[in-house]
């Protein structure tokens, strides 16, 4: 169960990265510099999150 939970975390924060540095790009179009920098750490950490829980599972 605990596994499941974690992967399944760990997968949604993936999705929610790749949501996040899409809207960075859009922001970017719009010439917001502060916005998508927020916005691009912010996905940047969401991935590093992510990619932490999905280690066990998938492997180095």
């Amino acid at each position: 169960m605990s596994r499941t939970l974690r992967d399944g975390a760990g997968a949604l924060l993936v999705l929610a990265s790749l949501v996040t540095l899409f809207r960075t790009v859009v922001e970017l179009r719009g010439h917001d510099y502060l916005a998508a920098i927020l916005l691009c750490v912010m996905g940047l950490a969401l991935v590093r999150g992510g990619v932490e829980l999905l280690r066990p599972t998938v492997g180095e």
